[in-house]
């Protein structure tokens, strides 16, 4: 089979899904073709994640930069339908379709579908569902009925999700496309399992110290500023410090150094500010004694909750969404109000009480195996399986699987 996958961005999580997926479609001897933007194969990104798995890979860069906007749909449908006619692929894959499954649907609802030529299948991955939560005011209320009333009516022969909560809002309100829509794992790297201290070392930072780690791309202000005013109000040890890992924006570090100043004189505050690998992101973890992700009303998975429970790592995640109701069923941690302070100092203050907590159980190491890059690569492959005829991979792990709803437990 020949598949076409369009990624126009390799910033983030991009670059790694496309790695795994370029992956599993090697080891089924797919011929595989990506859509980028034009220079993409000299971001940084591409280098670090894509490189060493190109060897067979059709590289086109037809697309112009910016296609990461609902407004930019139609000119990448546009180019997508003049490859398409061009190389004759048999599948198509986009891995982030939250604004294609839109515009999909806005065209089929105009009665102008976009059309797949015969014999090709698409499959999208849909990331946020916005639609699937509350809405802040009314303007984000009317988008999210739109998304809501758009999504199953976009031509997917199979609409993949990463958060659960939108999957079973879907699934419950058009039983008779539930076929069409599948859970994808959120996937993370393997862990070698490493004391603190010894991760503390390699990513060189004080080993005497306990640490709650903030770790990403940390660009989010409002995110930063409340785990920082609740770090500075809780009742804590002189040496339990506060990690910030990964690359900081030039707003977040001056805000830190303006309002925060007396933390940083203290070394309170630990920054690794660069861009890190996925090693480098492993090291983080293991170095600190609980992961938190205080981005308020985050909607989706968060691969952070999920490397820190393979870690062993209890996480501090806002009490809204995925996040939290991941937490509360599989007793990883502590869900919280971010915004009410108060009640955020005393969760760290118990999270700092409990240094050298470790979250394991049965549910648990079925929740990290279902997150597992193997798995990303099957239920990817999977369709393609289906059609050729192929038996399912042996390392398919489904959901149901996850809460104990199946019968025996793959070894």
């Amino acid at each position: 089979m020949r598949v076409l996958i369009v990624e126009p961005d390799l910033t983030g999580h991009h670059a790694p899904y496309l790695r795994h997926m370029l992956c599993g479609l090697a080891e089924l001897n797919q011929e595989t073709i990506v859509l980028s933007c034009a220079g993409a194969s000299q971001a940084k990104q591409y280098g670090i994640h894509l490189q060493d798995v190109m060897s067979g890979v059709e590289w086109d860069e037809s697309l112009e930069p910016g296609y990461d906007s609902p407004r930019e749909m139609p000119k990448l449908f546009e180019t997508l339908d003049t490859l398409m006619k061009r190389r004759q692929p048999d599948q198509i894959w986009i891995p982030y379709a939250d604004h294609a499954t839109v515009h999909l649907g806005m065209r089929r609802m105009m009665r102008r579908p976009f059309g797949w030529p015969p014999g090709v299948e698409a499959e999208g991955l849909f990331f946020r569902g916005t639609f699937a939560y509350p809405a802040p005011h009314w303007r984000k209320h009317v988008r999210r009925i739109a998304s809501r009333f758009m999504l199953p009516r976009a031509n997917w022969d199979v609409l993949h999700f990463l958060d659960s909560i939108p999957y079973d809002m879907m699934r419950r309100l058009h039983p008779d496309l539930a076929s069409h829509f599948r859970l994808m794992p959120d996937p993370i790297e393997p862990v070698t399992p490493m004391e603190p201290a010894e991760a503390r070392r390699e990513l060189g930072v004080p080993e005497d110290s306990n640490y709650v780690g903030f770790l990403g791309v940390l660009y989010n202000l409002v995110a930063v500023d409340l785990l920082l005013r609740a770090f500075r109000k809780a009742k804590l040890k002189p040496a339990d410090r506060l990690l910030l890992a990964g690359p900081i924006s030039d707003a977040v570090r001056d805000h830190i150094q303006q309002k925060y100043s007396d933390l940083l004189r203290a070394n309170r505050i630990v920054m690794v500010d660069r861009h890190l690998d996925l090693d480098e992101v492993m090291l983080a973890v293991m170095a600190s004694d609980v992961v938190c992700t205080p981005g308020p009303y985050r909607m989706g998975s968060s691969s952070f909750v999920i490397r820190a429970t393979a870690a062993g790592r209890p996480v501090i995640v806002d009490d809204f969404g995925w996040a939290a109701q991941t937490v509360r069923r599989f007793k990883i941690g502590w869900p919280v109000n971010v915004w009410n302070s108060k009640a955020f100092a005393k969760v760290l203050q118990s999270a700092f009480a409990n240094v050298g907590m470790r979250t394991k159980s049965p549910a648990i190491e079925r929740f990290i195996r279902y997150h597992s890059a193997d798995n990303f690569k099957a239920h990817w492959t999977a369709r393609i399986r289906e059609r050729q005829g192929l038996p399912q991979d042996p390392k398919y792990l489904s959901w149901s699987w996850v809460l104990g709803e199946t019968g025996a437990v793959p070894v």
